[in-house]
């Protein structure tokens, strides 16, 4: 208990509100308290598939009972939102230290089944930089015209649902119920400002995204690598293992997720070959089961991850 007030004790003592590292401190104090909740005890079943459950409701308690009265209520809210995203990442690693068991797949897999949004994918963009851009550029491209379909907030709101990932003049089109000319004369607008790219393609198989400026990932190279490593395999398939990885924004995720479903086999070649050729490395390995994260050198120059260096 001691050493728990030291810890949250210390927290509030460096944190000062938003700012470049207070997301980083917020992520200390998550894996500390989560580490706290653990020596604890298990306070429930040990079940592998309630624990993680039992842990993280225990785990949002003590948010509660420790955070209470020094912290502004934004700033709770944005760390009970952020827990969501950590905890799968966290409680993996934590787990097999307390426990001596793995309970791997039902907290770190089941979260992040879906392939359009891995764990960490909210950090795939560099959100200073974007914000930045926005505010500084976009209203000379935009309608000034009262009640516009398209505004700034929305148009940031678009781009951060893309993480980055390649979308179609239809995607745009639809999500600001414009017709497709407009939409298409704005996409053009936005390549001209240099806030999107584009694949180079025609007709139907045009796609666009966000600048690699904006991600933390070097997306461009990254695709390009993948579409070099993949061999017989097909090219629309390591685009998308491409556009995955660069949702990831660099954060570790498990092997086994890339297993079963679609092409589940080809995708896992295509890990393989990523791997081999230095794109990824092994974080952590328990028996067959392995934490693989982008190397270094793959992410922007400034995108620094808490897992270290690649």
């Amino acid at each position: 208990m001691e050493g728990r007030r030291s810890f949250t004790g210390a927290w509030e003592a460096a944190n000062r509100g938003p700012g470049p590292d207070q997301e980083k401190l917020d992520r200390a104090l998550v894996a500390g308290l989560l580490l706290d909740t653990m020596l604890d005890g298990p306070g429930g079943p040990e079940d592998a598939r309630s624990q993680p459950l039992t842990v993280k409701a225990r785990l949002q308690r003590n948010l509660v009972t420790h955070l209470a009265g020094r912290v502004t209520l934004d700033h709770f809210r944005t760390l009970v939102r952020n827990l969501d995203r950590w905890f799968p990442y966290y409680y993996p690693l934590v787990s097999p230290a307390i426990t001596g068991s793995d309970h791997r797949s039902a907290a770190g897999e089941a979260p992040c089944r879906s392939e359009a949004a891995p764990c960490g994918s909210a950090r795939a963009l560099r959100e200073e930089v974007l914000k930045n851009w926005l505010g500084r550029r976009v209203q000379e491209l935009l309608p000034h015209r009262p009640h516009r379909k398209l505004h700034p907030d929305k148009l940031g709101d678009f781009l951060r649902r893309t993480q980055g990932r390649w979308f179609r003049v239809k995607d745009f089109q639809s999500h600001f119920q414009i017709d497709r000319k407009t939409a298409w004369e704005y996409l053009q607008k936005f390549l001209a400002a240099q806030l999107l790219d584009h694949n180079k393609e025609r007709s139907a198989a045009v796609r666009y995204c966000l600048a690699d400026r904006f991600l933390v990932v070097r997306a461009g190279a990254l695709r390009q690598k993948a579409a070099e490593v993949r061999g017989d395999l097909p090219l629309a398939l390591a685009r998308a293992v491409a556009d995955w990885l660069i949702t990831t924004g660099g954060e570790a995720f498990w092997e086994d997720q890339w297993r079963g479903g679609h092409h589940g086999a080809q995708r896992q070649q295509i890990l393989v070959r990523l791997e081999a050729a230095g794109v990824l490395r092994v974080v952590v390995q328990r028996g067959s089961s392995r934490m693989l994260q982008l190397a270094r050198r793959w992410l922007q120059d400034d995108a620094g991850k808490e897992s270290g260096a690649g």
